[in-house]
Protein backbone atom coordinates (compact mmCIF):
# COMPACT_ATOMS: atom_id res chain seq x y z
CA UNK A 1 0.00 0.00 0.00
CA UNK A 2 1.29 3.68 -1.11
CA UNK A 3 0.33 6.62 1.14
CA UNK A 4 0.86 10.13 0.00
CA UNK A 5 0.33 13.24 2.39
CA UNK A 6 0.02 16.24 0.81
CA UNK A 7 1.86 19.64 2.46
CA UNK A 8 -0.79 20.31 5.36
CA UNK A 9 -0.48 16.79 5.63
CA UNK A 10 2.54 16.44 6.08
CA UNK A 11 2.59 19.28 8.74
CA UNK A 12 -0.33 17.76 10.73
CA UNK A 13 1.86 14.17 10.87
CA UNK A 14 4.98 16.56 11.83
CA UNK A 15 2.77 17.87 14.62
CA UNK A 16 1.84 14.72 15.87
CA UNK A 17 5.35 13.31 16.13
CA UNK A 18 5.83 16.49 18.56
CA UNK A 19 3.51 16.06 20.96
CA UNK A 20 4.10 12.14 20.79
CA UNK A 21 7.44 13.08 21.43
CA UNK A 22 6.75 15.37 24.20
CA UNK A 23 4.48 12.72 26.23
CA UNK A 24 7.62 9.87 25.73
CA UNK A 25 10.03 12.65 27.22
CA UNK A 26 7.91 13.26 30.38
CA UNK A 27 7.01 9.51 31.24
CA UNK A 28 10.40 7.98 30.37
CA UNK A 29 13.17 9.45 32.84
CA UNK A 30 16.34 8.63 30.87
CA UNK A 31 15.30 10.34 27.91
CA UNK A 32 14.62 13.60 29.88
CA UNK A 33 17.80 12.95 32.32
CA UNK A 34 19.47 13.31 28.65
CA UNK A 35 17.71 16.45 27.54
CA UNK A 36 16.57 15.02 24.13
CA UNK A 37 14.33 17.03 22.76
CA UNK A 38 11.02 15.97 21.82
CA UNK A 39 10.81 16.22 18.22
CA UNK A 40 14.04 14.05 18.06
CA UNK A 41 12.09 11.25 20.20
CA UNK A 42 8.44 11.36 18.18
CA UNK A 43 10.20 12.07 14.92
CA UNK A 44 12.88 9.24 15.47
CA UNK A 45 10.22 6.67 16.76
CA UNK A 46 7.75 7.35 13.93
CA UNK A 47 10.98 7.04 11.27
CA UNK A 48 11.52 3.21 12.93
CA UNK A 49 8.53 2.48 12.35
CA UNK A 50 7.98 4.35 9.09
CA UNK A 51 11.63 2.09 8.40
CA UNK A 52 10.15 -1.35 9.33
CA UNK A 53 6.84 -0.40 7.58
CA UNK A 54 8.98 -0.30 4.73
CA UNK A 55 11.13 -3.22 4.45
CA UNK A 56 8.26 -5.33 4.85
CA UNK A 57 6.51 -4.25 1.94
CA UNK A 58 3.39 -2.96 4.40
CA UNK A 59 3.34 0.60 3.53
CA UNK A 60 5.37 3.17 1.92
CA UNK A 61 4.51 6.62 3.08
CA UNK A 62 5.42 9.82 0.33
CA UNK A 63 5.56 12.93 2.59
CA UNK A 64 5.40 17.12 1.30
CA UNK A 65 8.43 17.92 3.41
CA UNK A 66 8.41 21.47 1.10
CA UNK A 67 8.77 23.52 4.56
CA UNK A 68 11.43 21.94 6.03
CA UNK A 69 13.54 24.97 4.72
CA UNK A 70 11.24 27.36 5.20
CA UNK A 71 11.43 26.81 9.02
CA UNK A 72 15.04 25.98 8.90
CA UNK A 73 15.66 30.13 7.97
CA UNK A 74 13.46 30.92 10.45
CA UNK A 75 15.17 29.27 13.15
CA UNK A 76 18.81 30.19 12.03
CA UNK A 77 17.96 33.87 11.76
CA UNK A 78 16.87 33.94 15.12
CA UNK A 79 20.11 32.56 15.76
CA UNK A 80 21.64 35.95 14.30
CA UNK A 81 19.68 38.05 16.44
CA UNK A 82 21.66 36.00 19.36
CA UNK A 83 24.96 37.44 18.20
CA UNK A 84 25.21 40.02 20.86
CA UNK A 85 28.52 41.47 21.10
CA UNK A 86 26.97 43.90 23.79
CA UNK A 87 27.01 39.92 25.87
CA UNK A 88 30.10 39.19 24.83
CA UNK A 89 31.82 42.24 26.52
CA UNK A 90 31.00 41.03 29.58
CA UNK A 91 33.59 38.78 31.03
CA UNK A 92 35.33 39.05 28.05
CA UNK A 93 38.27 38.02 28.21
CA UNK A 94 36.92 34.51 29.91
CA UNK A 95 34.03 34.57 27.42
CA UNK A 96 37.02 35.06 24.45
CA UNK A 97 38.89 32.02 25.84
CA UNK A 98 36.23 29.71 26.23
CA UNK A 99 34.88 30.79 22.06
CA UNK A 100 38.52 30.07 20.91
CA UNK A 101 38.70 27.20 22.39
CA UNK A 102 35.01 25.92 21.26
CA UNK A 103 36.28 27.04 17.72
CA UNK A 104 38.94 24.95 18.04
CA UNK A 105 36.77 21.91 18.75
CA UNK A 106 35.03 22.62 15.73
CA UNK A 107 38.46 22.47 13.78
CA UNK A 108 39.44 18.83 15.53
CA UNK A 109 36.37 17.26 15.30
CA UNK A 110 35.97 17.90 11.52
CA UNK A 111 39.55 16.99 10.87
CA UNK A 112 39.25 13.83 13.03
CA UNK A 113 35.98 13.15 10.98
CA UNK A 114 37.94 13.02 7.85
CA UNK A 115 40.40 11.47 8.95
CA UNK A 116 38.96 8.59 9.85
CA UNK A 117 36.39 8.80 7.27
CA UNK A 118 39.54 7.01 5.45
CA UNK A 119 39.66 3.92 8.16
CA UNK A 120 35.95 3.22 7.71
CA UNK A 121 35.56 3.46 3.84
CA UNK A 122 32.77 6.57 4.53
CA UNK A 123 32.85 9.03 2.02
CA UNK A 124 34.59 12.46 3.48
CA UNK A 125 31.71 14.50 2.52
CA UNK A 126 29.51 11.96 4.72
CA UNK A 127 31.35 11.54 7.48
CA UNK A 128 32.31 15.38 8.04
CA UNK A 129 28.34 15.03 9.52
CA UNK A 130 29.60 13.14 11.93
CA UNK A 131 31.59 16.19 13.06
CA UNK A 132 31.04 19.55 14.21
CA UNK A 133 27.40 19.53 12.30
CA UNK A 134 26.10 16.64 14.34
CA UNK A 135 28.26 18.00 17.73
CA UNK A 136 29.05 21.47 18.23
CA UNK A 137 26.29 22.07 15.89
CA UNK A 138 23.39 18.92 17.13
CA UNK A 139 20.26 18.08 15.76
CA UNK A 140 19.29 21.48 14.01
CA UNK A 141 22.77 22.43 12.47
CA UNK A 142 22.95 18.88 11.15
CA UNK A 143 19.68 18.76 9.63
CA UNK A 144 20.43 22.21 7.60
CA UNK A 145 23.91 21.01 6.51
CA UNK A 146 22.67 17.63 5.01
CA UNK A 147 20.81 18.81 2.05
CA UNK A 148 24.54 20.22 0.56
CA UNK A 149 26.20 17.39 0.83
CA UNK A 150 22.62 15.62 -0.35
CA UNK A 151 23.15 17.78 -3.18
CA UNK A 152 26.73 16.53 -3.98
CA UNK A 153 25.22 13.04 -4.80
CA UNK A 154 24.54 11.69 -0.96
CA UNK A 155 20.80 10.75 -0.60
CA UNK A 156 21.51 9.42 2.72
CA UNK A 157 22.61 12.74 4.54
CA UNK A 158 20.06 14.13 6.20
CA UNK A 159 19.79 10.56 7.83
CA UNK A 160 23.42 10.29 9.13
CA UNK A 161 23.38 14.05 10.08
CA UNK A 162 20.34 13.81 12.67
CA UNK A 163 20.98 10.16 14.19
CA UNK A 164 24.84 11.09 14.45
CA UNK A 165 23.40 14.64 16.19
CA UNK A 166 21.19 12.22 18.56
CA UNK A 167 23.67 9.70 19.34
CA UNK A 168 26.03 12.88 20.28
CA UNK A 169 22.91 14.48 22.81
CA UNK A 170 23.36 11.28 24.64
CA UNK A 171 27.08 10.69 25.06
CA UNK A 172 27.29 14.23 26.19
CA UNK A 173 24.70 13.80 28.68
CA UNK A 174 26.01 11.01 29.98
CA UNK A 175 29.88 12.21 30.25
CA UNK A 176 29.52 15.90 31.21
CA UNK A 177 28.74 15.51 34.38
CA UNK A 178 31.11 12.78 35.62
CA UNK A 179 33.81 13.72 33.51
CA UNK A 180 33.67 17.45 35.54
CA UNK A 181 32.88 16.04 38.85
CA UNK A 182 36.25 13.97 38.26
CA UNK A 183 38.37 17.06 38.15
CA UNK A 184 36.61 18.36 41.09
CA UNK A 185 37.53 15.46 43.28
CA UNK A 186 41.30 15.06 41.80
CA UNK A 187 41.90 18.91 42.48
CA UNK A 188 39.53 19.41 45.82
CA UNK A 189 37.50 22.07 44.09
CA UNK A 190 34.37 23.74 45.19
CA UNK A 191 32.89 26.98 45.44
CA UNK A 192 33.86 27.56 48.89
CA UNK A 193 37.06 27.00 48.54
CA UNK A 194 37.55 28.57 45.11
CA UNK A 195 38.62 32.00 44.14
CA UNK A 196 34.95 34.19 43.93
CA UNK A 197 34.44 34.92 40.31
CA UNK A 198 33.06 38.19 41.28
CA UNK A 199 30.14 37.57 39.39
CA UNK A 200 26.39 38.42 40.07
CA UNK A 201 24.55 37.53 37.02
CA UNK A 202 21.96 34.72 36.67
CA UNK A 203 22.53 31.85 34.33
CA UNK A 204 22.05 33.55 30.84
CA UNK A 205 22.47 36.39 29.19
CA UNK A 206 18.74 36.50 28.45
CA UNK A 207 18.07 37.01 31.90
CA UNK A 208 16.48 39.91 33.55
CA UNK A 209 13.15 42.17 34.59
CA UNK A 210 10.68 40.21 32.13
CA UNK A 211 7.29 41.80 30.74
CA UNK A 212 4.71 39.74 29.96
CA UNK A 213 4.67 38.24 26.76
CA UNK A 214 1.28 38.88 24.60
CA UNK A 215 0.44 38.09 20.58
CA UNK A 216 1.47 41.59 19.72
CA UNK A 217 4.71 41.41 20.67
CA UNK A 218 5.26 38.19 18.88
CA UNK A 219 3.81 39.39 16.38
CA UNK A 220 6.18 42.34 15.82
CA UNK A 221 9.29 40.01 16.04
CA UNK A 222 8.06 37.82 13.70
CA UNK A 223 7.32 40.82 10.89
CA UNK A 224 10.58 42.07 11.77
CA UNK A 225 12.51 38.36 11.13
CA UNK A 226 10.54 38.22 7.99
CA UNK A 227 11.83 41.48 7.00
CA UNK A 228 15.27 40.03 7.60
CA UNK A 229 14.90 37.17 5.72
CA UNK A 230 13.87 39.27 2.56
CA UNK A 231 17.05 41.76 2.66
CA UNK A 232 19.37 38.70 3.88
CA UNK A 233 18.08 36.25 1.21
CA UNK A 234 19.91 39.19 -1.92
CA UNK A 235 23.05 39.46 1.16
CA UNK A 236 23.25 35.31 0.43
CA UNK A 237 22.88 35.90 -3.56
CA UNK A 238 25.43 39.08 -3.22
CA UNK A 239 27.79 36.70 -1.02
CA UNK A 240 27.68 33.89 -3.28
CA UNK A 241 28.27 35.78 -6.12
CA UNK A 242 31.06 37.41 -4.87
CA UNK A 243 32.80 34.02 -3.66
CA UNK A 244 32.09 32.46 -7.13
CA UNK A 245 34.74 34.92 -8.82
CA UNK A 246 37.60 33.69 -6.58
CA UNK A 247 36.29 29.93 -6.14
CA UNK A 248 34.60 28.12 -8.35
CA UNK A 249 31.86 25.88 -6.55
CA UNK A 250 31.17 27.33 -3.60
CA UNK A 251 27.70 28.23 -2.37
CA UNK A 252 26.55 29.24 0.92
CA UNK A 253 22.97 28.00 1.94
CA UNK A 254 20.20 30.68 1.69
CA UNK A 255 19.88 31.34 5.48
CA UNK A 256 23.83 33.00 5.61
CA UNK A 257 22.68 35.97 4.33
CA UNK A 258 19.47 36.34 7.20
CA UNK A 259 21.91 35.17 10.16
CA UNK A 260 24.12 38.31 9.11
CA UNK A 261 21.52 41.04 8.58
CA UNK A 262 20.26 39.64 11.80
CA UNK A 263 23.03 39.87 13.90
CA UNK A 264 23.68 43.42 12.46
CA UNK A 265 20.21 44.27 13.71
CA UNK A 266 20.75 43.33 17.22
CA UNK A 267 24.15 45.05 17.54
CA UNK A 268 21.87 47.92 16.93
CA UNK A 269 19.59 47.45 19.02
CA UNK A 270 22.08 47.14 21.73
CA UNK A 271 22.71 50.34 21.14
CA UNK A 272 19.59 51.68 21.13
CA UNK A 273 18.09 53.24 24.49
CA UNK A 274 14.80 51.29 23.08
CA UNK A 275 15.74 48.42 21.75
CA UNK A 276 13.69 46.52 19.26
CA UNK A 277 14.54 43.12 19.50
CA UNK A 278 12.86 41.41 22.07
CA UNK A 279 14.64 38.31 23.10
CA UNK A 280 11.01 36.64 24.67
CA UNK A 281 9.72 37.20 21.58
CA UNK A 282 12.38 35.71 19.62
CA UNK A 283 12.68 32.80 21.33
CA UNK A 284 9.49 31.79 21.23
CA UNK A 285 9.88 32.49 17.13
CA UNK A 286 13.16 30.35 17.60
CA UNK A 287 11.57 27.41 19.50
CA UNK A 288 8.87 26.62 17.32
CA UNK A 289 10.70 27.32 14.23
CA UNK A 290 12.94 24.58 15.27
CA UNK A 291 10.65 22.20 16.34
CA UNK A 292 8.67 22.15 13.43
CA UNK A 293 11.76 22.47 11.22
CA UNK A 294 13.12 18.86 13.16
CA UNK A 295 10.38 17.30 12.78
CA UNK A 296 9.73 17.78 9.52
CA UNK A 297 13.18 16.46 9.07
CA UNK A 298 12.88 13.35 11.43
CA UNK A 299 9.64 12.35 10.09
CA UNK A 300 11.57 12.27 6.72
CA UNK A 301 14.42 9.93 7.82
CA UNK A 302 14.62 7.27 5.41
CA UNK A 303 16.51 5.00 8.16
CA UNK A 304 16.83 2.10 6.04
CA UNK A 305 19.72 3.68 3.63
CA UNK A 306 22.19 3.88 6.40
CA UNK A 307 21.93 0.10 7.91
CA UNK A 308 24.58 -0.71 6.46
CA UNK A 309 26.82 2.16 7.65
CA UNK A 310 25.50 2.14 11.10
CA UNK A 311 28.61 0.09 12.81
CA UNK A 312 31.11 2.31 11.20
CA UNK A 313 28.78 5.88 12.13
CA UNK A 314 28.88 4.62 15.83
CA UNK A 315 32.40 4.14 15.79
CA UNK A 316 33.43 7.41 14.13
CA UNK A 317 31.34 9.21 16.83
CA UNK A 318 32.34 6.84 19.91
CA UNK A 319 35.66 7.97 18.72
CA UNK A 320 34.77 11.64 18.05
CA UNK A 321 32.88 11.45 21.53
CA UNK A 322 36.35 10.07 23.04
CA UNK A 323 38.42 13.10 21.44
CA UNK A 324 35.98 15.86 22.74
CA UNK A 325 36.27 14.09 26.61
CA UNK A 326 40.05 14.16 26.67
CA UNK A 327 40.08 18.11 25.01
CA UNK A 328 37.54 18.70 27.76
CA UNK A 329 39.37 17.82 30.35
CA UNK A 330 42.58 17.89 29.78
CA UNK A 331 43.03 21.69 27.56
CA UNK A 332 39.16 23.49 28.12
CA UNK A 333 40.53 22.67 31.86
CA UNK A 334 43.35 23.36 32.10
CA UNK A 335 43.07 26.73 29.88
CA UNK A 336 40.07 27.96 31.45
CA UNK A 337 42.38 28.22 34.98
CA UNK A 338 41.92 24.53 36.46
CA UNK A 339 39.93 25.76 39.11
CA UNK A 340 35.53 25.18 40.06
CA UNK A 341 34.63 27.54 37.27
CA UNK A 342 37.10 25.94 34.88
CA UNK A 343 35.12 22.50 36.17
CA UNK A 344 32.25 23.52 35.37
CA UNK A 345 32.32 25.08 32.03
CA UNK A 346 34.47 21.53 31.27
CA UNK A 347 30.79 20.09 31.86
CA UNK A 348 29.00 22.78 29.83
CA UNK A 349 31.63 22.64 26.99
CA UNK A 350 31.19 18.64 27.07
CA UNK A 351 26.65 19.47 26.99
CA UNK A 352 26.97 21.23 23.76
CA UNK A 353 30.00 20.01 22.26
CA UNK A 354 28.52 16.98 21.87
CA UNK A 355 24.87 18.02 21.86
CA UNK A 356 23.19 21.05 22.59
CA UNK A 357 22.77 24.43 24.90
CA UNK A 358 19.99 22.66 26.82
CA UNK A 359 22.71 19.97 27.74
CA UNK A 360 24.84 21.90 28.38
CA UNK A 361 22.90 23.62 30.93
CA UNK A 362 21.94 20.31 32.25
CA UNK A 363 25.47 18.99 32.68
CA UNK A 364 26.61 21.84 34.56
CA UNK A 365 23.64 22.10 37.10
CA UNK A 366 24.89 18.43 38.38
CA UNK A 367 27.94 19.69 39.28
CA UNK A 368 26.37 23.06 40.55
CA UNK A 369 23.75 21.13 42.80
CA UNK A 370 26.66 19.31 44.30
CA UNK A 371 29.52 21.48 44.67
CA UNK A 372 28.33 24.95 44.53
CA UNK A 373 27.04 27.79 41.82
CA UNK A 374 29.27 28.88 39.71
CA UNK A 375 27.93 32.04 37.80
CA UNK A 376 31.05 32.66 35.49
CA UNK A 377 30.68 29.37 34.15
CA UNK A 378 26.76 29.41 33.29
CA UNK A 379 27.63 33.47 31.93
CA UNK A 380 30.91 32.06 29.37
CA UNK A 381 28.97 28.64 28.27
CA UNK A 382 25.59 30.73 27.80
CA UNK A 383 27.04 33.36 25.74
CA UNK A 384 29.44 30.95 23.43
CA UNK A 385 26.90 27.81 23.88
CA UNK A 386 23.81 29.71 22.91
CA UNK A 387 25.20 32.90 20.73
CA UNK A 388 27.98 32.60 19.01
CA UNK A 389 29.32 28.88 18.36
CA UNK A 390 26.24 28.22 15.98
CA UNK A 391 27.40 31.27 14.35
CA UNK A 392 30.82 30.55 13.12
CA UNK A 393 30.32 26.57 13.37
CA UNK A 394 28.41 27.13 10.03
CA UNK A 395 31.00 29.21 8.08
CA UNK A 396 33.82 26.52 9.10
CA UNK A 397 31.46 23.84 7.95
CA UNK A 398 30.78 24.77 4.42
CA UNK A 399 34.63 25.42 4.22
CA UNK A 400 35.28 21.99 5.24
CA UNK A 401 32.65 20.45 2.51
CA UNK A 402 34.22 22.19 0.36
CA UNK A 403 38.04 20.51 1.06
CA UNK A 404 36.01 17.18 1.52
CA UNK A 405 34.09 17.11 -2.03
Amino acid sequence: MHITLNLVQTIGLAIISLLVGKWLTSNISKLEEYSLPPAIVGGLAFALVNMVLRLTGLVTIELDTSLTMFFMVIYFTTIGFDASLKALSRAKQVVGRFLLLAVLAIFVQNILALILSKFFNIPGPVALLLGSPALVGGPGTAAAVSPSIAELGYTNASSVGVIAATLGIVLGSISGGPVAAAAVKKYDLSAANDRSSAMTMGNHPRQGRKKPLTGQRIALMVYLIFLVIFAGSYLTQIINASVSHFVDGISFPVYIGPMIVAAVVRNISDARPDPIVDDQAVAVTSDISLNLFLSLTMISLELWTIIDMALPMMAIIALEALATILFARFIVFKVMGQNYDAAVMTAGFLGFGMGSSSNAMACMRQITHEYGPSPLAFLAVSIVGTLFIDFINIFVIYGFIQWAA
